[in-house]
């Protein structure tokens, strides 16, 4: 399920600054895999987040 605050957390933490229409987040962005500390994959390929990765 989607979460809005936890979306908002991810923005604030890669330092998005530009305010974005809620709606619009989950279809239109994404986060590269650099934003995220090795720790918070699931696997080597860094493929796969676990559920309680933050950026």
């Amino acid at each position: 399920m989607f979460s809005f605050s936890r979306c908002k957390l991810w923005l604030r933490n890669c330092g998005r600054t530009i305010p974005v229409p809620m709606e619009n987040l989950y279809k239109n962005y994404r986060i590269c895999g650099n934003h995220f500390d090795s720790s918070m994959f699931l696997n080597d390929l860094k493929n796969r987040l676990q559920s309680h990765a933050v950026p």
